[in-house]
């Protein structure tokens, strides 16, 4: 079975892409490799999903890519709205911002920010939102630095893996599907960084209690407990501090929803100071989930 790589389901023609559907037979089709501008061939038979393949050679590593991204630009242009996936705050499982439909004037394609180019960056008004089409690799963590040092709403859309769904649950790619997953789908888009969140949780930071994490050597155990548990994970069944709350720093505390941080004792080792022991938790258990108002858009 070919390299799902080299299968091409977009070939351009006099400058229009033309989805492997539209296409001849063979040669026929007189379609060019998007990224390379080689020959392509239409491969449609029986046994593999149909596909553009380069007519000579092993083909090139960015047509699927180059396709994907073009076809993208075309949809946005046209159907001018995008789908947006929920945001979601620091460990949290409810959404503070739900996914939206949002509308945009103006689509441009890999345009300069500085020194940052964007796969595709769509306007609406005054606003911009950056999209990033993932097809051979994900957004490295470089990149993403960058995007959040420019403060604007950044989105990926997993190209590929659309195009591997599609070929699984149908046979075959069809452009219908890629472009209803591209406008509406959720599953394969996420954030690379949304100025609102951050904001939200440095509101939630602000308002944190730093609960201090106390020590104890039990029978030869080390114990970390931090008392005044707000939730309640646990209660002294007995002694001086009966029916107080308290939780157990690595079981409660570390995977808690509600921590923000654990605060550690620093020394000084080999010329960097290094984390010793527990010292606090940043905690926000006592404060009501935040809520993000309803006529608000997550960017």
């Amino acid at each position: 079975m070919a390299n799902i790589h080299t299968q091409l389901p977009y070939g351009l023609r006099e400058g229009r892409l033309l989805s492997i559907e539209e296409a001849a037979r063979g040669l026929a089709c007189g379609c060019i490799c998007p990224a390379c501008e080689a020959p392509l061939v239409a491969r449609k038979g029986e046994k593999q999903a149909h596909h553009f393949a380069h007519y000579k050679g092993q083909g090139c590593a960015h047509g699927l890519e180059t396709g994907l991204h073009l076809k993208a630009k075309e949809i946005l242009e046209r159907r001018r709205h995008i789908a947006l996936p929920a945001v979601f705050l620091h460990r949290q499982k409810s959404p503070y911002f739900r996914p939206q439909l949002i509308r945009f004037d103006k689509v441009q394609l890999e345009q300069y920010l500085g020194n940052l180019r964007p796969d595709i960056i769509l306007e609406a008004g005054p606003r911009r939102l950056l999209l990033e089409v993932a097809v051979t690799h994900a957004s490295p963590e470089r990149k993403i630095k960058r995007l959040q040092q420019l403060g604007l709403p950044a989105l990926e859309v997993d190209a590929l893996a659309i195009y591997q769904k599609a070929i699984q649950q149908n046979g075959s790619f069809t452009p219908a599907h890629y472009e209803s997953e591209l406008i509406h789908g959720l599953e394969q888009k996420r954030w690379l960084f949304n100025p609102k969140k951050p904001g939200a949780e440095y509101r939630l930071r602000k308002e944190a209690a730093a609960r201090p994490v106390r020590h104890s050597l039990v029978k030869g155990f080390h114990r970390y407990i931090v008392p005044g548990c707000p939730l309640g994970k646990r209660y002294w069944r007995s002694g001086f501090r009966e029916g107080k709350s308290y939780a157990q720093l690595w079981q409660d505390c570390l995977h808690c929803p509600r921590c923000l941080e654990i605060t550690y004792r620093q020394e000084m080792t080999g010329y960097r100071l290094a984390p010793q022991e527990p010292q606090e938790v940043l905690c926000w258990g006592h404060l009501p989930l935040p809520q993000a108002p309803d006529w608000a858009s997550c960017i």
